[in-house]
């Protein structure tokens, strides 16, 4: 885990009811650390922390990142699809099978569903992109999160895209599906591994509007190691 702050973080006691917990799937992890299975592991480790029910669980697949690619359009949508299908069968078999959740409370999401219903969208993406234009340490930081990726215009747009649509989720910006959700209280981001700096960088330089009344408004929640960031309480090493 790359050091990103010099506080303690610790996991969660306990979820507060009336809300969601989203778990982003990303399709280059979806048949490993991703997988159904794993994604089962996940709903039975925050069922344990849920003291009232009242909660919805989003699955969101990340398949319109895959756009920002050099690949054919035809390609792209071909692989993701089948892989958002076999995947979400496999997640609906498991809860099915175990009778523990409830199947109309666990919702299944693809990327553009974000962006065609989050009116902020556009004008928080275009912000970000002319934040990259002139700010160098916005910049460094985007290209630190493409990893193992070459730098291009696609890949940069990728990462730019992942974080507007986090922070629309986490500021309730949209609407979501509901169930057992009756007032959505809060939005709790879970994935696999720390936030990502670029992500921090423009939450402590307040880039995007930001409201605050409300639990998880700056949150990440770290599947991998089990701890929670609260953006506001950590700082951004550079």
């Amino acid at each position: 885990m790359n050091k990103q702050n010099s506080t303690k973080l610790y996991d969660l006691n306990k979820l507060p009811t009336d809300g969601y917990v989203v778990f982003p799937i990303s399709m280059s992890r979806i048949s490993n650390s991703q997988s159904a299975k794993e994604c089962y592991k996940w709903l039975e480790f925050f069922d344990k922390k849920i003291t009232l029910i009242g909660l919805d669980a989003i699955f969101i697949y990340t398949n319109g990142l895959y756009y920002n690619n050099e690949n054919s359009a035809l390609s792209v949508r071909k692989k993701t699809n089948g892989q958002m299908i076999f995947h979400s069968n496999a997640v609906r078999k498991l809860i099915i099978k175990k009778k523990k959740y409830m199947p109309q409370a666990i919702h299944f999401l693809p990327w553009d569903y974000i962006i065609l219903n989050s009116p902020e969208f556009q004008t928080y993406y275009e912000k970000l992109q002319s934040l990259d234009k002139k700010d160098p340490k916005f910049h460094k930081l985007v290209l630190e999160a493409l990893k193992d990726r070459k730098e291009s215009e696609a890949n940069i747009n990728f990462i730019i895209e992942e974080i507007v649509v986090s922070h629309i989720i986490r500021q309730k910006l949209i609407e979501f599906p509901k169930t057992l959700v009756r007032k959505d209280l809060f939005r709790l981001i879970a994935y696999p591994g720390p936030p990502l700096k670029a992500e921090l960088y423009q939450w402590k330089k307040r880039i995007l509007p930001q409201s605050k009344n409300f639990p998880f408004f700056d949150s990440h929640y770290d599947l991998d190691n089990k701890i929670i960031y609260n953006f506001d309480k950590i700082t951004l090493d550079s």
